[in-house]
């Protein structure tokens, strides 16, 4: 198990993993969604078919985001309601 984080941490946006995941299988043929489960975490396979790895690119492709001159703890997001109606 990691350790945890001290008070004194700075936290920054994709910083820190934790070292479990969620795990929610879906079964059309049981029922739908299954029961959740968190598990250490560990790598998994996906068909390069997946739709998801094309599609999930694509909701970002042109989306900006830059950190604030005067306040770079802030993140401050670009064009983000292009990508929304072009997803649409």
């Amino acid at each position: 198990m990691k350790d945890k984080p001290g008070e004194d941490h700075k936290y920054v946006f994709g910083g820190m993993l934790t070292d479990h995941m969620l795990h929610c299988d879906y079964d059309r043929m049981n029922g739908g969604w299954q029961a959740p489960r968190i598990t250490p975490i560990e790598d998994f396979e996906l068909d390069p078919s997946n739709a998801t790895l094309h599609y999930s690119i694509e909701c970002f492709e042109g989306a900006k985001a830059y950190l604030k001159h005067d306040d770079p703890e802030t993140a401050l997001a670009f064009r983000l309601d292009k990508n929304f109606e072009r997803m649409n």
